[in-house]
This record gives C-alpha cells, structure tokens and sequence, in this order.
C-alpha cells in the first residue's frame, strides 16, 4: 500500500493544480462524447435498424475506430509536435487531445455525407449492374490502393533515412540534428503539412490538423 501511495503523491506532484484540471476537464469531455454517441446509437437508432445494425455490428466498429487512433500516422503527428513544443519549454498535455477531436469531427461530418448519400443513391448502389456500382468499385479500389502504395513508400524512405543515421551512430559519428531531421519527417500528414505544423505554438492548434 505505501508503494501506490508514493507513486500516487509522485504522479500527483508532475502535474499542477491547473494542468490537473485540464486534465479533468479532457476526461470530462471523452466520457461526455461516449455517452451521447452510444446513448444516441441505443436510443434512437438500435430499436429500428436492429437487424441490420446490431450492437456487434457497433462494437466492432468501434474497436476498429480504436485501432484506427493508434495509426503510425497519427502518433507521428501527435510525437512530432508534442516534442517541438517540448523544445519551446511549454507543457502540451493535450496535444494528441485536439488531434483526435479534430479527426472525430470529420469522421463524423463523413458518416452524416455518407448515410445522406447512401440514402439518395440505395437504388443504384444496390444495383450490381449499375454504372454506379461498378465504377465506384473501380474507382474505390484504386485510390485504396494508390493511396496505401504511397504511404509505404514513403515510411520506407523515412525507415531508410533512419536506419543511415543509426548506422554512423554504431561508427561513433552521431549527429543528432540528423536523427531530429529523420525523426520529424515521419508520417504523411507531416510530409504535407509539415510547414503548418511546424507553425504550431499550441496545443489547440492540433484541432485543424485532426480535420485534416
């Protein structure tokens, strides 16, 4: 018990009384938005879609959207500028906070689009002769794959440029500029949005890049 106790008063005493509370208020809000959206889901939406749409249906797309926050993309992101605020002496607790709010909103945003879509166009999705379906399928699966060729693509030249930099560490010529340099370059959102993320001086300011 006086093991938990001094890690306790020692977890206690690396945050301030403020940032405690931003702390409270981060939780706050994650509880907040799991009950309305899964109050919501068993409210309103479970009792007329049952069969369709069950709750192992919902959990499942739920651990998926789980899965989906720990993208190497992602903590990259949230990595890269938690330490370049870090290195300006600030205290970003809730980076990786105002990146998820933003992306949740736009998931969202896109689940509202899709189920408005999906209901104007059922007749023709529906229909496996369409033009529709077959070029949406065409069409899906190339960007799919377009896209995921890019990324791996680009993570191993990253993976290349920090392998280089391991290698002269193990011959004694360690530069730690070099490691930095590599090390920020991670993910694709930094690769393209790099220049505005570089410019962030807050927290907060994760938001818009979530949305992104």
């Amino acid at each position: 018990m006086s093991t938990i106790a001094a890690k306790w008063t020692t977890a206690r005493s690396a945050l301030t009384a403020c940032e405690w509370r931003h702390v409270g208020g981060m939780l706050g809000t994650i509880l907040t938005l799991h009950v309305l959206g899964w109050g919501i889901f068993i409210v309103a939406i479970l009792p007329q879609h049952y069969k369709l749409l069950g709750l192992g249906v919902a959990v499942t797309a739920y651990t998926l959207g789980m899965r989906h926050a720990f993208d190497a993309d992602h903590i990259s992101a949230i990595d890269n500028t938690t330490r370049k605020l870090m290195a300006e002496g600030k205290r970003p607790l809730s980076t990786g906070f105002f990146f998820s709010l933003g992306h949740s909103t736009i998931v969202f945003c896109l689940g509202i689009g899709m189920t408005i879509a999906a209901k104007a166009l059922i007749g023709q999705v529906s229909n496996t002769s369409s033009v529709l379906q077959s070029f949406g399928g065409l069409f899906g699966t190339l960007v799919s794959g377009f896209f995921l060729y890019m990324i791996a693509i680009l993570n191993l030249v990253i993976l290349i440029g920090i392998v280089k930099v391991f290698l002269e560490m193990r011959r004694g010529r360690y530069s730690d500029h070099e490691l930095e340099h590599q090390l920020n370059q991670r993910g694709l959102m930094f690769r393209f949005f790099g220049k505005m993320m570089k410019s962030i001086h807050s927290p907060w300011q994760m938001y818009p890049v979530g949305v992104l």
